[in-house]
């Protein structure tokens, strides 16, 4: 089903495709399963909805919107190529207007970000890519990611990779002490303390997050 959604980075944001050469109630479940596996990257983030050539009239739009909503997901704007839905959107107090033609849009895939600083406990950094922390993740911060995460520091927060559903997305740290770990919608504890400090890699082994020391770890 996650063939009828498309996410992508966009100049200030994210933009959600829907495809529109599909049914609308295949194309709804989707969405809420897609709302559901990435609710932790997408609360916050600036997203445009881009609807395509689809119609949908006032009711639908209004139950797109009550479940982007109840995911704490509230579109900026709406893209559509239809003048109707357009009009509709903006009487629902929406910035509403038709798609930039694509050799004008700036659109990239998930990309790397390399952060060079602690992140502190209350703190949450979101990312559409990967993440690469030259710094500590302390007790009480978060960093989610929909790539692989890598921290060389101390991970002592929760760390979550693969926020989109990606399962073969990886978490490594110089030192993994995690509050949480979580790759796609899987969760596991970091290891108790072995005495020695070792750099470790976390990824996911048939249907549990197992964690290997960064030297033994093979794909």
């Amino acid at each position: 089903m996650t063939e009828y959604i498309t996410i992508k980075g966009a100049r200030g944001g994210l933009r959600l495709h829907i495809l529109d050469t599909c049914e609308w109630t295949d194309a709804f479940v989707a969405l809420q399963k897609q709302l559901t596996d990435g609710a932790a990257l997408l609360q916050g983030m600036k997203l445009s909805l881009d609807l395509g050539h689809r119609e949908l009239s006032p009711q639908a739009l209004d139950e797109l919107h009550n479940v982007m909503r109840n995911y704490q997901t509230e579109p900026v704007d709406i893209l559509s190529e239809s003048r109707t839905v357009r009009a509709e959107a903006r009487t629902m107090g929406f910035i509403a207007k038709p798609p930039m033609p694509k050799s004008t849009t700036v659109e990239v895939e998930q990309t790397s970000t390399v952060m060079t600083r602690n992140v502190r406990s209350g703190q949450i950094v979101r990312h559409h890519g990967d993440v690469l922390l030259l710094g500590d993740v302390n007790a009480g911060a978060e960093v989610i990611a929909s790539g692989s995460v890598m921290v060389f520091g101390r991970v002592r927060g929760v760390v979550h990779a693969g926020a989109m559903g990606d399962r073969s997305a990886v978490i490594c740290a110089i030192e993994l002490s995690a509050t949480q770990l979580r790759i796609a919608d899987l969760r596991a504890r970091a290891p108790e303390d072995q005495g020695q400090k070792i750099p470790e890699i976390a990824c996911i082994e048939d249907t549990h997050i197992a964690v290997h020391a960064w030297h033994e770890y093979r794909r």
